[in-house]
């Protein structure tokens, strides 16, 4: 039985659809001052930009 997983076109996909919803997140977080939801949006936007460096 053949293993299925993820080519790296479907993955960075993935990754980049994660990206643009923590980008909004971001965004929504900047627009009422939430410190602590900005801070974390920052942390996961940098560890998708990580993950899309392959």
């Amino acid at each position: 039985m053949e293993e299925m997983g993820m080519t790296n076109e479907q993955y960075k996909g993935m990754l980049l659809d994660e990206l643009e919803d923590w980008q909004e997140v971001f965004e929504i977080a900047k627009e009422t001052d939430n410190k602590k939801i900005i801070a974390k949006a920052e942390r996961q936007i940098a560890k998708i930009n990580e993950k899309l460096k392959f």
